[in-house]
């Protein structure tokens, strides 16, 4: 079956949206680097008649002013085929026309994370490079983490000075058995020793974006009760942070609490 053409950049823009799975107009254009907002628009509207994207935008007046978010079409989901993706990615990708507000919510918050981190690429001699839940598949370096299923992987280099990533978003509507299991599992990780097999490098600062203040009071306590039975080892770093922190001062800012 012969897919509708499209151009190299809307190519670009789906290899971005399989990345990322939702981002908005305005996420898009930073992420192309791209000044004229009506060029995307136009790329993007040809992209949703086509089905390679599908669209979510509000029809309420209170809403109308914030740009609609795009997602993987079927017609992305053949060319992302077409390119030797992982099965169980593209099964994730046929489910996400029934995704919750707050798994959307969460993907939006990600690319906002990772543009700022872009952003600030190269500055003073920083270098970082990037990996997210999409890459991480058994076609990737980090498919011995899939279950662990980390929303982004981040490596810092600045001259001599080489540090490594991992965010895990905790989301306040999850169920709080939920919550501990995560920070359990990966506490459990540190001691497999998979990561430093794998990468050949030492083991990763662990960062949990908590949605609330709340939860993250009680993240810190539970973290803290599980590390009393490995009798709290201490070259496993983990931080944690809100949300609310995040999004005003960069994930990069001194905001993470021990």
């Amino acid at each position: 079956m012969a897919l509708p053409t499209i151009t190299n950049k809307q190519l670009e823009i789906l290899l971005l949206i399989k990345k990322f799975r939702f981002l908005n107009r305005i996420q898009i254009q930073s992420l192309l680097n791209h000044k004229d907002y009506r060029r995307i628009n136009q790329w993007l509207k040809d992209l949703n008649q086509k089905e390679y994207l599908n669209r979510i935008y509000s029809t309420d007046f209170n809403e109308k002013s914030k740009p609609a978010i795009y997602y993987a079409g079927i017609n992305a989901i053949r060319i992302y085929k077409s390119l030797g993706d992982d099965n169980s990615q593209l099964k994730k990708l046929y489910r996400d026309n029934v995704r919750s507000q707050s798994f959307i919510d969460e993907q939006i918050f990600i690319a906002d994370i990772f543009i700022d981190l872009l952003s600030k690429n190269s500055e003073g001699g920083i270098h970082y490079e990037f990996a997210t839940a999409a890459d991480v598949t058994s076609n990737s370096i980090y498919k011995f983490m899939e279950d662990l299923s980390p929303q982004l992987i981040f490596t810092k280099t600045q001259k001599t000075e080489f540090r490594q990533y991992i965010l895990v978003l905790l989301d306040a509507a999850q169920p709080k058995y939920m919550i501990k299991k995560k920070i359990k599992n990966y506490i459990e990780f540190f001691f497999t020793n998979d990561w430093e097999e794998n990468t050949k490098q030492p083991f990763p600062t662990i960062l949990f974006a908590c949605q609330t203040k709340n939860l993250m009071i009680s993240a810190k306590r539970t973290m803290k009760r599980l590390l009393d039975d490995y009798q709290d080892p201490e070259e496993l770093e983990i931080w944690f942070a809100t949300y609310e922190e995040l999004r005003k001062n960069g994930i990069t800012a001194e905001i993470w609490e021990a």
